[in-house]
């Protein structure tokens, strides 16, 4: 893992999302906390979620929607999706 020390914060991210992709970079910015970018695999992606308050607790409020009949079957959704994306090329 690296150490980029960044004089502009205005920096684009896209600058270091390649660099951090393989081996990891802490950014360091003067009078800022550091924030180390690492590189996620589906296993280290997987066990972050699981492990998410936030992700548990909307999980269990859509289980409980999906129990009272509240819910869109797949098909469903698809079209809702087709529609949208219909009616914004109409838009460009």
């Amino acid at each position: 893992m690296t150490i980029r020390h960044l004089k502009n914060l205005k920096t684009p991210i896209g600058d270091f999302l390649k660099e951090a992709s393989t081996k990891g970079v802490v950014l360091d910015a003067k009078n800022h906390k550091q924030i180390a970018m690492i590189p996620l695999d589906d296993d280290l992606i997987d066990y972050l979620l699981e492990r998410s308050p936030r992700l548990i607790k909307e999980c269990k409020k859509i289980r409980a929607e999906m129990k009272r009949g509240k819910y869109k079957t797949h098909e469903e959704v698809k079209k809702m999706f087709a529609k949208e994306v219909s009616n914004a090329r109409a838009g460009e």
